[in-house]
């Protein structure tokens, strides 16, 4: 939890030099051009805590430098909440999720499940293809919003 923090907390200052040399008069940038600003910084833009905050804190399409702190600040507390939850489901504190863990977390959330939907899971999390899920391949998946009910 604390390298993904201190990454972006790095990173604070490249995104505002960056995002206030695409700016325009007023200091804001269209949504499209943030996105890019982040890719170029290596950040993910079309990881969902990331869409969800733009679109938190985006107003009509447009995110000033202002808006700046706000969205860093964000981030990092979205950040730290999967980060418990990963570190929650990942009961061997290996440091990574496999097809137990998942289907632990699938009963602990009260939500029925088959060996399939665990299986669909880690095809769909596991990109590396190692048999188990890290946290950047949770936090970029859809499994981080399924279990935010049970940590």
């Amino acid at each position: 939890m604390a390298q993904d923090k201190l990454e972006l907390k790095n990173r604070e200052k490249d995104l505002r030099d960056y995002f206030n040399s695409l700016a325009n008069k007023e200091g804001k940038l269209d949504i499209p051009t943030f996105k890019h600003v982040l890719k170029q910084l290596g950040l993910h833009p079309e990881e969902g805590i990331v869409v969800e905050t733009i679109d938190e804190i985006a107003h009509e399409g447009i995110i000033s430098g202002d808006q700046l702190k706000e969205f860093i600040d964000a981030i990092e507390e979205k950040h730290a909440n999967l980060r418990k939850l990963f570190d929650w489901i990942d009961a061997d504190k290996n440091g990574y999720l496999d097809r137990y863990e998942i289907k632990m977390a699938f009963a602990m959330s009260d939500r029925p499940f088959t060996d399939e939907d665990v299986e669909k899971l880690m095809e769909e999390c596991d990109t590396d293809r190692d048999g188990r899920i890290s946290f950047i391949e949770f936090r970029t998946s859809r499994m981080s919003n399924l279990f935010t009910d049970i940590a």
